[in-house]
């Protein structure tokens, strides 16, 4: 009786769920299985894992098998499925972990220019509040439309009831204050 009748006699009884039929087959292509996978993968560690999965998987799914005639071919070609995908996923992950690193790497901050970036902002935020107390309500209150909830002039005319050409002209005196305030802000944020 040659290999492959054997190998499909024990087939059909893995299907049946006889552990010993199972055992039997990965200890006759245990040894060129791992040759087969040592040769593929060139790790021997990553070779074993492959080949104890393929046997857990198939014992796992012995219920939903098919009819396989040549047993050998279908675990060799089985093996080198599992083991290139092993090989993606490792290349994958080695990817990911560059690039994640690289990313942290260029966004790292000492903590001496957290610092220097929170007092910036502070002092930012200390000089957009200085610019804003010298505009009056009026003025305050064509920024809010304006800026903060959209609206064009002829809006904020029809809303406060004043003309398009004074609503223009606040607008722009708001903006001359602010940028005379706010220049030498501009010219510390640019250097």
């Amino acid at each position: 009786m040659n290999d492959n009748v054997l190998n499909t006699a024990l087939w059909i009884r893995i299907r049946n769920g006889e552990q010993e039929a199972i055992e039997i087959l990965y200890r006759q292509l245990y040894f060129d299985l791992f040759n087969y996978g040592f040769h593929l993968s060139g790790d021997v560690e990553h070779t074993k894992d492959s080949i104890n999965d393929i046997f857990l998987e198939i014992w796992e799914k012995r219920d939903k098998l098919g009819e396989v005639t040549n047993i050998k071919s279908y675990f060799f070609t089985y093996l080198r499925r599992k083991i290139f995908a092993g090989i993606r996923q490792v290349k994958k992950k080695n990817i990911a972990s560059v690039s994640f690193s690289a990313t942290v790497a260029a966004h790292e901050n000492s903590f001496e220019e957290y610092l220097v970036e929170a007092q910036s902002i502070q002092e930012v935020k200390r000089k957009v509040t200085q610019a804003l107390e010298k505009l009056t309500d009026r003025q305050k209150e064509m920024v809010q439309l304006r800026y903060f909830e959209s609206l064009t002039v002829e809006d904020i005319a029809r809303k406060t009831g004043l003309s398009n050409k004074t609503v223009y002209n606040t607008i722009y005196n708001v903006l001359r204050i602010l940028s005379a305030e706010l220049a030498i802000l501009l010219l510390l944020l640019f250097i």
